[in-house]
């Protein structure tokens, strides 16, 4: 006997429904092709990484040379310097009691801003100290 419209089939239900037994046997392939694919890229991705290391350690080596050390450390030191000499002044210049009237309070982005030029600095002044001791430890020049 035909069905109306209107009612559902518990047969056309169940034709419909996909079966949740195979949906986790596939469910777990795929995980494990995942961890197969990625494995197989992490695998390329440390060989690119060796060879471009490999080939980073010829350039150090011809950069490494004090004709381009020397200008690059004192730059770097220079550079160092004069932030801090500018973060120096533009604090004194902010406390002077000459600008007391319109002096307003620093936004968050302005300390973060200044706290990060100070830290850099710092670590670079740091750097350059500790670069020149141990190229004097190791190679025995005077810088």
């Amino acid at each position: 006997m035909p069905e109306s419209p209107g009612s559902t089939s518990t047969t056309t239900d169940a034709a419909i429904a996909p079966p949740l037994g195979r949906s986790w046997g596939v469910l777990a392939l795929a995980v494990l092709e995942a961890l197969c694919v990625f494995s197989v890229a992490i695998a390329r991705a440390g060989i690119v990484l060796g060879a471009s290391s490999a080939a980073a350690v010829g350039w150090a080596n011809f950069f490494h040379r004090d004709i381009f050390r020397l200008p690059v450390l004192f730059l770097a030191i220079a550079g160092a310097l004069f932030n801090l000499y500018l973060l120096w002044n533009a604090r004194r210049l902010r406390n002077a009691p000459a600008a007391a009237w319109r002096k307003r309070p620093l936004t968050r982005r302005e300390s973060w801003r200044i706290g990060l030029v100070f830290t850099l600095s710092l670590v670079t002044l740091a750097t350059a100290a500790t670069e020149i001791y141990f190229h004097r430890a190791i190679h025995h020049t005077i810088m």
